[in-house]
């Protein structure tokens, strides 16, 4: 199944895994627009560009702050990666982290994922790392790949979220300057659609999700694939020719998935290396698991 090159053209030229990660987080497009765009150039800063280079040269601050807290989420190590990068912005300064609002009595009502100011000016950020497929069954609900998680939940949490310096509880536990603080949404990662339902403007962060017995869109008969664990999920995938297969040869180790698995599309760049043109999800054919799936559907 042929389709179009994607427009998925954002330059992420850094060799580093973590810092394309950074990278992604800073610069990509939210997958899907969720009340006012967060002003991602602020948290970039004039100097953003030229910081991430040299993150590049030297990743060596990156990688130890990253192994102080090991990963144990997707979502988790994003915001490690923030955090990194907020403390080492000279215009950002870190006020807090993971603050835990809860009433008199102990109940927590949320969390503040960050406290910043951003140039003097006071930011309740939340952030967000979220991958959904439109399955058929699912109704047209963007639901996660683990049936865990389904977006119009996390729509209803971050709304909850982004109201927190509002709460009266909030009141006294807060700086004064952060009363009246700007609220925004950083969010990251990629929506997936089938390939007969893309938006016109498909481009970075929306990619496709099929089935895994039929045919795989992709843009020309010379790329080839990558299977992207977890943990690669963020940016864009840029690899050596050895870690690529040719499309016959991954389906075969695909056959005894029990979920989907998220795919690169690739094509040859400069110096050997290969670059990611597209992603998808192929879906197995037991997947989902209806019963899981009604549970999922009937909490929203």
């Amino acid at each position: 199944m042929a389709r179009s090159s994607a427009a998925s053209s954002l330059t992420l030229p850094y060799a580093q895994p973590a810092v394309r990660d950074l990278a992604f987080l800073l610069c990509a497009p939210p997958p899907l627009h969720f009340g006012p765009p967060c002003p991602r150039a602020r948290l970039l800063g004039g100097q953003g560009l030229a910081y991430l280079a040299e993150l590049d040269r030297d990743p060596a601050a990156l990688l130890s702050c990253l192994a102080a807290s090991p990963r144990l989420r997707l979502g988790h190590y994003a915001e490690q990666l923030l955090l990194f990068w907020f403390h080492l912005l000279p215009h950002i300064e870190v006020v807090a982290h993971g603050l835990a609002l809860r009433d008199p009595a102990g109940l927590t009502l949320g969390e503040f994922d960050f406290l910043l100011r951003v140039d003097g000016e006071p930011w309740h950020l939340e952030t967000a790392s979220k991958f959904y497929l439109q399955a058929p069954q699912a109704g047209g609900v963007w639901i996660g790949p683990g049936l865990n998680d389904a977006w119009p939940l996390k729509a209803y949490k971050l709304t909850q979220q982004l109201a927190l310096s509002g709460h009266a509880c909030a009141q006294g536990r807060l700086p004064a300057d952060f009363a009246t603080c700007r609220h925004e949404l950083l969010l990251a990662g990629w929506f997936f659609y089938p390939p007969d339902c893309m938006p016109q403007d498909t481009g970075l962060t929306r990619g496709w999700c099929a089935p895994l017995d039929e045919a795989w869109p992709r843009t020309h008969g010379a790329t080839r694939w990558v299977h992207l664990a977890r943990e690669r999920w963020l940016a864009p995938a840029r690899v050596q020719e050895e870690d690529t297969q040719a499309e016959a040869d991954l389906r075969r180790l695909l056959q005894v998935a029990q979920a989907p698995q998220l795919l690169a599309e690739l094509e040859q760049g400069r110096g050997g290396v290969w670059i990611e043109v597209a992603r998808g999800f192929v879906m197995p054919q037991a997947w989902p698991d209806l019963a899981r799936l009604d549970a999922l559907l009937a909490r929203i």
